[in-house]
C-alpha cells in the first residue's frame, strides 16, 4: 500500500516526509499505457503532487502542478485533492527533455485566492525541479530525493522519496544534522529506496523524530464524474443541443483518467431538468 508519512526531526525545527507511491506510478501507466520515459516524469510528478497535497491544512484543499517542455513539446499534469486523491496525464512527447520549460503550481487553500507559482526548469531530474519551485516560488529552502525505478517491462517497482523542509527557526546544528540524515538516505543505495516507507522511516530517521508522526495514505482517484455536471452547465444547454444536433453527440474527454464521457440529446434534455 502507497503511503506517506510526516513527522518533525530535529527539535521540531525541520519538517520529513518519507512516501511511497509505487501504486500511483502503476495505476497511471496501467490508464495511459506511457513509454518509460513519460511514465519517469509522470511518476515523479504525483510524487510530488502526493507531497504538496499531504500537506494542505483544509479538507476543500486541491493543487495541480503541470511541467511543460521548452516551445511547448511535451507537458505532464498532476491535480491532487487533501484527501490525497491523486491523478495524473502526460502526452506522449513529455519523454523528452524538460531543460528550458516550465514548472506552475496552483495550490488552493480553502479559503484564500489560489496560491499560483512558476519557475523555469533547470533540470530533467524531478527532485531538482521540486527543490527550485520551492526555493524560488515559495522561498522555502528545500531538500528533496524522488526516485522512480522501472523493470524491463516498463512497470514501475519502486516510487518514491524524502523531502525535507527547513522550518524559520533552524538553527545551524539542526540544518546540519537535517542534512547528515538526508545524505545517509541517499547514500543508502537501491536497499533502502526499493524499501518500505516504514521501514525506511524507522531506519533512518525514527531517532531523530521530535514531533507526532502521521502516517496518511495517498490514491490514484479521479474526480471527474462528480464535476462533469458543472463542465456540461459551464457549456450550456443551448450549446449542447446544437452539438448533438450537428454531431449526433457531446463526447467529453478526461484527461486524468483517460476516459469519453458520451451524451445524446436525450440525456443532455434530462440532466438539465
Amino acid at each position: 500500500m502507497d503511503k506517506i508519512i510526516r513527522t518533525l526531526i530535529c527539535n521540531d525545527r525541520v519538517s520529513l516526509t518519507v512516501l511511497q507511491t509505487t501504486e500511483l506510478v502503476n495505476e497511471a501507466i496501467r490508464i495511459h499505457k506511457t513509454n518509460v520515459g513519460a511514465s519517469r516524469i509522470l511518476g515523479g510528478l504525483l510524487t510530488c503532487g502526493a507531497y504538496v497535497a499531504s500537506s494542505l491544512k483544509e479538507e476543500s484543499g486541491g493543487i495541480s502542478i503541470t511541467v511543460k517542455a521548452k516551445d511547448g513539446d511535451g507537458a505532464a499534469s498532476v491535480s491532487s485533492d487533501s484527501q490525497l486523491n491523486v491523478r495524473g496525464y502526460a502526452d506522449g512527447s513529455c519523454g523528452s527533455t524538460l531543460v528550458g520549460g516550465s514548472l506552475t503550481v496552483v495550490r488552493e487553500d480553502g479559503y484564500s485566492t489560489p496560491f499560483n507559482g512558476t519557475c523555469e526548469i533547470e533540470s530533467d531530474n524531478i527532485s531538482d525541479i521540486l527543490e527550485t519551485y520551492y526555493g524560488q516560488s515559495e522561498q522555502i529552502p528545500t531538500a528533496a530525493a524522488i526516485y522512480t525505478e522501472f523493470d524491463g517491462s516498463g512497470a514501475c517497482v519502486w516510487a518514491g522519496g524524502v523531502v525535507m523542509q527547513l522550518l524559520p527557526d533552524a538553527d545551524e546544528q539542526s540544518i546540519q544534522t537535517a542534512g547528515d540524515l538526508f545524505e545517509r538516505y541517499k547514500n543508502s543505495g537501491a536497499k533502502s529506496r526499493a524499501d518500505d516507507a516504514r521501514r525506511i522511516y524507522k531506519s533512518v530517521f525514527a531517532s531523530f523524530a521530535s514531533g507526532d508522526v502521521t502516517e496518511i495514505y495517498p490514491q490514484y482517484k479521479c474526480n471527474c464524474a462528480r464535476k462533469m455536471p458543472q463542465v456540461l452547465a459551464s457549456v450550456g444547454k443551448a450549446e449542447l443541443i446544437k452539438i448533438c444536433e450537428e454531431q449526433g453527440e457531446v463526447r467529453v474527454h478526461c484527461h486524468y483518467c483517460n476516459r469519453d464521457y458520451i451524451y445524446d440529446k436525450e440525456t443532455i434534455e434530462g440532466a438539465f431538468k
